[in-house]
């Protein structure tokens, strides 16, 4: 019996080595995979955005940015949470930022969006600015003008000492000396993309760099919402109103292309725009190739800095060929008048609510109730 024991006792000491051997190794291993995950970059997915992409890494987020113009070309970041310095390269930036600077007001319309104001510490103009607390702060001294591109306060700008400086890709002049300060200079390219939700996305890229991620997605959600919703409502109409955009400016007319930005604006409001070509920039034409186009359009879309309560009248006396157009003899001019409408500081940021403006007036029976925010119909 005894030695039938030990035997016993022998058999069940190995099982139990051999469940443990096999135990740890399958700890190490999943441990193994699981550290091997943790160092392969994960891409958020973005809904409509195309113009930059976010990838995560631990405490790590790699942003890059398309750079205009270039094909696969791209400006990248590294955005780190914890105690970095600025390496000097411009492309190492410690967040979240405490010190920001925003050299355009459709930078702005995402940190308003955010309610991130106090980290704005300059920015280059507060020519047409609306925003009451952003005025506030500028009015106090605690956010500070810094000039604009090719004229900028460089020894402020030293001062300050910004965590980052928000350029526009779209100017040229003065970025170089920035540049030579060694603060990090990020492009907020938004306006390189060609759908209104594509725009507002860009809430996303900003949201890195105050650590709002979860909010700006929340935000961006609900914007997607609702203008999907508005767009469903003018998917079927039957009738379809044709509309035209701009004014005559330094002895051109610029129209949107037909592929571009505005134009979807206009056909997701179940209107026609008469420019069908594919460009998707606004280009200049002389007043007759627009005439030609537009001359029986139902609608007329102006967004301008104009005096306070514009009539039509006032509108025709700028250039008596206006008041040839249909548009104008229907009275359906819609104009945003930038001197009193923040358009620039809340448009990228508020597409279903342009949306809605433009489908109240398109189609009047679809959004009876809606109070016209952007836009007015001239009188």
């Amino acid at each position: 019996m005894s030695g039938r024991r030990q035997t016993l006792n022998r058999y069940i000491g190995a099982l139990v080595c051999l469940f443990v051997f096999f135990a740890c190794a399958k700890s190490t291993k999943n441990k193994s995979v699981s550290e091997s995950n943790k160092s392969i970059p994960v891409e958020k997915k973005l809904e409509y955005a195309q113009e930059f992409k976010i990838e995560k890494k631990g405490n790590v987020t790699r942003l890059s940015i398309h750079r205009k113009g270039e094909e696969n070309a791209f400006d990248t970041f590294q955005l780190v949470k914890g105690g970095i310095k600025n390496d000097g390269t411009g492309k190492t930036i410690k967040v979240p930022c405490k010190k920001i600077v925003c050299l355009s007001s459709t930078q702005l319309c995402y940190f308003f969006a955010l309610d991130d104001v106090d980290d704005i510490i300059a920015i280059n103009s507060s020519r047409y600015l609306q925003h009451k607390k952003m005025k506030e702060r500028l009015s106090n001294g605690q956010t500070k003008r810094i000039g604009k591109e090719g004229q900028f306060n460089l020894e402020m700008v030293a001062a300050l000492n910004p965590d980052v400086i928000f350029v526009s890709p779209f100017k040229a002049g003065g970025y170089d000396v920035l540049r030579n300060l060694g603060i990090p200079l990020v492009p907020m390219a938004a306006y390189n993309e060609q759908t209104p939700l594509g725009r507002a996305e860009w809430i996303k890229m900003m949201a890195l760099f105050v650590g709002k991620e979860q909010q700006a997605d929340s935000i961006f959600h609900g914007i997607e919402k609702r203008y999907n919703y508005l767009k469903e409502l003018t998917s079927k109409v039957e009738k379809r109103p044709t509309v035209f955009s701009g004014k005559m400016r330094s002895g051109s007319w610029y129209v949107p292309g037909g592929n571009s930005f505005y134009a979807h604006y206009f056909r997701d409001a179940g209107a026609d725009y008469i420019i069908n070509d594919n460009k998707q920039g606004a280009y200049p034409v002389d007043f007759e190739t627009i005439y030609s186009k537009a001359s029986h359009c139902d609608y007329w879309r102006i967004i301008h800095p104009e005096k306070s309560g514009l009539t039509l009248a006032e509108l025709g006396e700028q250039d008596p060929r206006y008041t040839d157009f249909d548009a104008f003899q229907k009275k359906n001019v819609l104009l945003c008048n930038i001197r009193e409408k923040a358009y620039y500081e809340q448009a990228g940021i508020k597409p279903d609510v342009l949306l809605a403006d433009y489908i109240h007036y398109f189609h009047p029976d679809l959004l009876p109730n809606h109070t016209p925010y952007f836009y007015e119909r001239l009188k």
